[in-house]
């Protein structure tokens, strides 16, 4: 099926209402959207734990307007399916200035999807919004008998170092938080959770209807959505209904970098992950997504540190590194695939700061630099290929200095015996012999000791991540 054919058999995408009701597992929300004309989507979460007294801490006004926008971020994985021109959303009241942010997120939110399915979305009026219900504000009224958030900070678990990292720290300065899971998800992510010293944790079940699999079957569009964009969302209505002040993600500056350009849009694979992303969400937020006593705060907790920062601090907790996986082609299975950009950007971030044995014993389960079908791979990763691989992985600078560090501590350890295994080589003698080693341990120095305070953590945060730095 072509991308004009689908649009022209399905001109609308339509957001019709949502629902929720609580269960014995807790509160069950079901989406109702339809691409016209006669397919319907029902995605379903569920919040485990929400009881009566939980949903009491917000009035229904503000519970209907979170669970409302929640249902447009939604939208993106549905939509995708046939690209519909427009998208009419029924279920609540968009004001012309929400409308104009999300038309924003589905420009550069999708730019993957765009650009591996090589759609054109600069033609005129690719989509539209449009609301039935125009409001100058969606956000509840706030009411005295609100939550006053007494729980410090909610951590949502991805399963990888980032997060764990996270975790370790906060564990480390004894504060206080709660995790959230979000299920179906890596199996490493629920084991970190229930390890930590979290005081809570928050299992929500997201079912995707099944007939969208079935269309992709047939022909229809499947792609990369911005999930992080997701979690923002998600994340923002549990905190406010466990009571939670601060929303602690584990994103970092490295996920500024974009991957790419396609017609004239920067391709981001982690462009929810990213500053600008994050700083628009915040606003969007604060505006319409709370009220003056009942506002969660959504940050990034390692946002001014660069990935080979968190790999440095990450090689401190030992007590993780069987635990936490972040390869998405084995995510389900609870192991790394050991083959893909993403293995091997750990792999390569990780060399410099953990002990040989446990990373190719251990964590991996073999050196990653005795691979030659990986060489592809790492110079993509360092800048040398066609372009930095579509996954979330660090900047070109610090995968470059992580090769010098990997080269430096490959040669003091064994300096006579062997030469570089295949990868090593490659990229020495490509990109390592370019500069003088004192080049290298300048910029090695300059990575590692960075702190960027393009950030919105707060003094007491600051002082905590930077204890760790020094």
């Amino acid at each position: 099926m072509t991308i004009d054919s689908l649009r022209s058999q399905h001109r609308r995408f339509i957001y019709q209402a949502f629902s929720y009701q609580l269960t014995k597992v807790g509160l069950e929300i079901t989406f109702d959207f339809l691409l016209e004309p006669n397919i319907q989507f029902q995605p379903q979460l569920t919040l485990e734990g929400v009881t009566q007294e939980t949903l009491d801490h917000l009035p229904a006004e503000q519970l209907n307007n979170l669970i409302f926008n929640l249902g447009l971020i939604e939208i993106p994985s549905y939509w995708k399916c046939a690209c519909s021109p427009e998208i009419c959303v029924q279920a609540g009241s968009l004001s012309t200035e929400q409308i104009a942010w999300w038309q924003d997120l589905f420009i550069k939110g999708m730019g993957e999807f765009y650009f591996t399915n090589q759609i054109d979305f600069t033609q005129p009026n690719f989509v539209q919004i449009v609301a039935e219900s125009r409001s100058n504000t969606a956000v509840g009224k706030a009411s005295l008998e609100e939550n006053q958030y007494s729980q410090p900070y909610l951590i949502p678990i991805g399963g990888g170092k980032d997060s764990s990292l996270t975790l370790g720290l906060l564990d480390q300065a004894s504060q206080s938080y709660g995790c959230l899971v979000l299920k179906p998800a890596s199996p490493a992510a629920l084991t970190l959770a229930q390890q930590s010293n979290a005081k809570q944790i928050i299992i929500i079940s997201r079912k995707i209807d099944p007939k969208l699999l079935e269309l992709n079957k047939q022909g229809y569009l499947n792609g990369h959505t911005p999930f992080s964009a997701y979690l923002s969302f998600v994340s923002t209505l549990v905190a406010q209904l466990f009571g939670y002040q601060q929303i602690l993600v584990a994103n970092e500056q490295s996920a500024n970098q974009a991957n790419l350009t396609y017609l004239n849009l920067e391709i981001n694979h982690q462009y929810s992950k990213s500053l600008e992303y994050e700083t628009n969400f915040r606003q969007y937020a604060q505006k319409y997504l709370g009220s003056k006593t009942n506002q969660a705060e959504y940050l990034s907790f390692l946002r001014p540190l660069y990935e080979i920062q968190i790999a440095k601090l990450f090689s401190q907790f030992p007590q993780y590194f069987t635990q936490f996986k972040s390869c998405n082609i084995k995510q389900q299975s609870g192991t790394w695939c050991g083959h893909c950009p993403k293995c091997l950007f750990v792999y390569l971030m990780l060399y410099p700061f953990i002990d040989t044995q446990i990373l190719t014993q251990q964590i991996f389960d073999h050196d990653l630099f005795a691979d030659e079908d990986m060489i592809p791979l790492a110079l993509n990763l360092a800048g040398l290929g066609e372009h930095k691989p579509l996954e979330c992985v660090g900047t070109y600078d610090e995968v470059q200095v992580a090769l010098y560090l990997a080269r430096k501590k490959y040669q003091v350890s064994d300096p006579d015996s062997q030469p570089l295994p295949p990868v090593l080589a490659t990229l020495n003698n490509q990109l390592l012999t370019s500069r003088p080693d004192q080049a290298w341990e300048e910029l090695a120095d300059h990575l590692l000791t960075s702190w960027n305070n393009n950030h919105y953590l707060d003094a007491s945060l600051v002082k905590l991540l930077k204890s760790y730095l020094t």
